[in-house]
């Protein structure tokens, strides 16, 4: 049994990697992630981790010697980097002006710099935080937006982890046994500054930074953020379970799930795991549960396998473990539990998250953290977005709910930084927060000039003014940040990109089709999604993602039409001209702000990757959900009614982000790119040559 459980997550990520499936991002639940091993993988593993143990006093004499030259030369012996996802320069100046109050940044801004900060094109998490991690443009760290494009299928997939499918898989009747290693790898290349800084003997510590899955190996800790997926290979999909009509429900397909009545006031149910990673098909594991619901206490009595949990009607349950068995192994996630509603029957479960003490996929470096986290802090969410905006989205979860979840997210992480925050006297610390980036998308309709067509139901302070609050929550963690930081620490806050109001939805593929660049069978005026019904004999292009248009290129795509040079550049142009005179009928307002040829934009060995043409989008618009998943309507705008209200898929210049210093910088206008190198000179080391950005120079201060 031992054994057993050792191979457990490598027989378990076969099958993952066996049932993969197109996948969403940002925009809706999806699936997918794999990649795995064999006994001999285990074997081999074994002996290096033995090497690893036996030769580590030669190593850490080598980086003890390393460390000693490099902060010999270094201007401070501590840099602590701070990411506020998605934190607005003009909303927190039009804050101030409104009188209110942030004394932490103000504080900062008076004694050190504060200052917008240039994001890239487009100012979207994945590209954003690339480029910061490695201070170069996209055409050389290989991200340029949530989704890439299987030119071989014209399918989605994440740009920031790719799978390669284990070669050997053994067919017995209705089995299939993976025998030899599948493979995950980031597709983030360049080199991340932790990773260089770990070369000269330096440690860090780096949590939750987006698109950091899988986790690196460097000399530090790393626990990986937005782009881990949850234990069924997606990006966050939850489950709701009613015993309303579904047309009462307005929960989309795919989310809802069956409640059986079993008594007057008990129902059954099923909790769907992680596919089975043993059976053609991988169907998925399942759990059974009873819920017995006392509608006159407002309560429920929840039965998952020997355990209960009490549920009271608003309330979030704590996580639970949530374990799957698929022959003799057993593969273990947790969820939260949330009662919406006793009449009717509303309850939520929250996407299951890999369990951090038994984790069957790798989310941090070394593998050990996740679990000496677990030990330290007990249960924590390791989905990369855990903050359920779909479920919000979907009416699933109240307004309260949502907040209350997003809060308690950000107090577990507060905790894992401060906990090793106290264990650094040298080195680097970099740590993202996402409360302020999920409360504006999913709240900014509440601003009495936000202009949004979305409903705002509530009259509750602590929603109406959620995104202040967001704001406030981090001035507050900067006040416990304070009064543990030492004089000669250096302190450097950044976002990755701002917000406004996204009041109108661009169905970009239905545009295309219209004029005629996207071609549906039969003469069609609409299509299902994931390109059903599309004609690509005679399409010369198609929307993927949130900002790009591919061309379909001959010997690139699989059916492709357009011949390099001459006639793909007259493509470009001309979609680039007639993008750049579109107007929203309704506003007479220009959709696109700007428009690029990805030519225009990037520089790398990685440009061939990038969308053919970008789109910057006007203020107030953004790619609908439906082109995003390949759906074409007959609209090209329509109104956005989402909840997600607040967004950044505008052009750069009018969102920026946020820099603040606790130091003066002797350089102006600063953009993400320059963070990188600026940490490498703080530590004293020469920003190699590959890195586009620029050290922004920040005033000395003698160490203690």
């Amino acid at each position: 049994m031992k054994k057993n459980k050792i191979l457990l997550p490598f027989i378990f990520l076969s099958g993952l990697f066996l049932c993969a499936s197109p996948l969403f991002s940002y925009v809706g639940p999806g699936a997918g992630f794999a990649f795995a091993g064999s006994f001999l993988f285990v074997f081999v593993a074994f002996f290096l981790a033995l090497f690893y143990f036996i030769t580590f006093p030669i190593r850490a004499l080598i980086n003890f010697i390393k460390r000693f030259k490099t902060l010999k030369n270094a201007k401070y012996k501590r840099v602590v980097v701070i990411g506020f996802d998605g934190m607005d320069y003009n909303l927190m100046n039009k804050f101030t002006k409104e009188g209110k109050s942030f004394p932490n940044f103000e504080k900062l801004a008076k004694e050190g710099a504060f200052t917008p900060l240039l994001s890239t094109e487009p100012p979207i998490s994945p590209v954003a935080w690339s480029t910061f991690s490695t201070g170069v443009n996209p055409g050389k760290h290989n991200i340029f937006d949530f989704l890439a494009t299987d030119r071989s299928t014209y399918m989605p997939k994440m740009s920031g982890s790719e799978i390669i499918p284990p070669k050997k898989v053994l067919k017995i009747g209705k089995y299939d046994i993976p025998i030899s290693k599948p493979k995950i790898e980031l597709m983030r290349k360049s080199k991340s500054f932790w990773k260089i800084i770990g070369k000269k003997g330096i440690f860090s510590a780096v949590l939750r930074i987006p698109y950091s899955f899988p986790p690196e190996k460097f000399y530090g800790l790393m626990l990986s953020g937005l782009g881990t997926p949850d234990l069924r290979g997606s990006q966050g999909s939850f489950s709701f379970y009613t015993d309303a009509k579904p047309e009462d429900s307005e929960v989309a397909d795919g989310i809802r799930e069956k409640l059986e009545k079993v008594e007057n006031s008990a129902y059954n149910g099923v909790i769907k795991g992680p596919g089975n990673p043993f059976v053609k098909g991988n169907p998925p594991l399942q759990l059974n549960f009873k819920l017995t619901v006392d509608k006159d206490k407002k309560t429920a009595e929840m039965a998952i396998e020997k355990k209960t949990y009490h549920l009271e009607q608003g309330q979030t349950h704590p996580w639970i473990k949530l374990e799957f068995k698929a022959g003799f192994i057993k593969i273990s996630g947790i969820a939260q539990l949330v009662l919406e509603d006793t009449g009717p029957v509303k309850l939520y479960i929250s996407p299951i998250n890999i369990d951090p003490e038994k984790p069957s996929m790798p989310i941090t470096h070394p593998r050990i953290l996740s679990v000496y986290l677990s030990k330290l802090l007990g249960p924590y969410a390791t989905l990369g977005m855990a903050e359920d905006t779909w479920a919000l989205n979907e009416r699933v979860l109240s307004e309260e709910g949502f907040l209350r979840q997003v809060y308690d997210y950000q107090a577990e992480r507060e905790k894992m930084f401060f906990d090793t925050f106290k264990k650094f006297k040298k080195g680097l610390m970099v740590q993202v927060f996402e409360t302020t980036d999920r409360v504006q998308h999913m709240f900014w309709r509440y601003f009495k000039d936000s202009g949004s067509p979305a409903d705002t139901p509530s009259e509750k302070e602590s929603v109406v003014n959620a995104v202040y609050e967001s704001y406030k929550a981090m001035d507050d963690f900067l006040e416990k940040l304070f009064k543990k930081m030492r004089d000669g620490d250096l302190l450097i806050i950044v976002s990755d990109h701002g917000f406004s109001a996204v009041n109108r939805d661009f169905h970009l593929n239905s545009w295309l089709h219209k004029e005629g660049f996207l071609v549906l069978k039969g003469g069609k005026k609409i299509s299902d999604k994931w390109y059903a019904d599309v004609d690509w004999s005679k399409s010369k292009a198609y929307g993927q993602g949130l900002h790009g248009i591919f061309l379909n290129m001959k010997d690139r795509e699989k059916f492709g039409v357009v011949g390099k040079g001459e006639e793909a550049e007259k493509i470009k142009d001309e979609i680039k001209r007639k993008l750049l005179k579109l107007k929203d009928e309704k506003t007479g307002q220009p959709v696109a702000k700007a428009v690029y040829k990805r030519e225009e934009l990037y520089k790398g060995p990685y440009v061939r990757n990038a969308p053919d043409v970008v789109i910057g989008y006007n203020l107030g618009y953004r790619v609908s959900p439906e082109s995003a998943v390949n759906y074409v309507r007959d609209k090209i705008v329509t109104d956005n009614t989402r909840m997600w209200s607040g967004d950044h898929s505008f052009t750069r210049e009018v969102i920026p982000g946020i820099f603040l210093c606790n130091r003066k910088i002797n350089s102006k206008n600063p953009t993400l790119a320059d963070i990188s190198p600026t940490i490498l000179e703080a530590f004293g080391i020469k920003p190699p040559a590959f890195i586009d950005g620029k050290d922004l120079q920040v005033s000395a201060k003698v160490r203690k």
